[in-house]
């Protein structure tokens, strides 16, 4: 999926993954507010996280009604942070969060990182059970991290030897879709989705 083209990628029935540009931002910050009304970056930091390239990538997904998820990564070797990652409700289950967690990913080893960074409030426990699928690790808790005294757990995904793993994720999530049968995808990815919202 690297170098998106404008049109994006079809990740399932209407749904494309694309590279953010400006003119997401106003939509983005949108659903930012409607999903995460505690902890929400103010616009300009959306802003300032497009116009660093060099260290920063974000991705948008995209339906017929707009935009449903959005992700960004940071990455200066040998780290990279998974800055956000969201999905709104009404479509979860859809493999979304998966698809824009293995595109991160994928991002930060194409940039040189060694480990996978994230945050992610302890009482979140589906998007945990998502990270931990694609064998992330909690390291640490950050005590009272986020603005009404929840914990933030720190997780880390070292990125020797995962490529597999992460495929065979994508792969089960594809044949559980077209089956129409639950899987990790709708129990693993919940939605809002949330990782180191600073």
């Amino acid at each position: 999926m690297s170098g998106l083209s404008g049109e994006g990628t079809l990740i399932g029935p209407g749904v494309s993954v694309r590279d953010m540009v400006a003119a997401d931002i106003a939509a983005v910050h949108e659903l930012e507010v409607r999903l995460f009304p505690v902890d929400a970056w103010p616009l300009e930091m959306f802003v300032s996280e497009l116009e660093q390239p060099e260290t920063r990538r974000y991705l948008v997904a995209e339906a017929r009604g707009g935009i449903v998820g959005y992700a960004g990564v940071m990455c200066i070797e040998p780290v990279a942070d998974v800055q956000t990652i969201a999905v709104v409700p009404e479509y979860e289950g859809r493999g979304i969060g998966t698809a824009l967690l293995t595109e991160l990913i994928s991002e930060a080893r194409r940039r040189g990182a060694a480990d996978v960074l994230l945050e992610v409030r302890a009482d979140n426990p589906r998007a945990q059970q998502l990270y931990r699928r694609f064998g992330f690790e909690q390291i640490h808790v950050r005590r009272k991290y986020y603005r009404d005294g929840v914990d933030a757990l720190i997780m880390r995904l070292e990125l020797a030897g995962v490529l597999a793993v992460h495929q065979d994720i994508v792969q089960k999530d594809t044949v559980q879709e077209n089956t129409g049968q639950p899987g990790a995808g709708q129990h693993g990815q919940t939605t809002p989705t949330e990782a180191d919202q600073q």
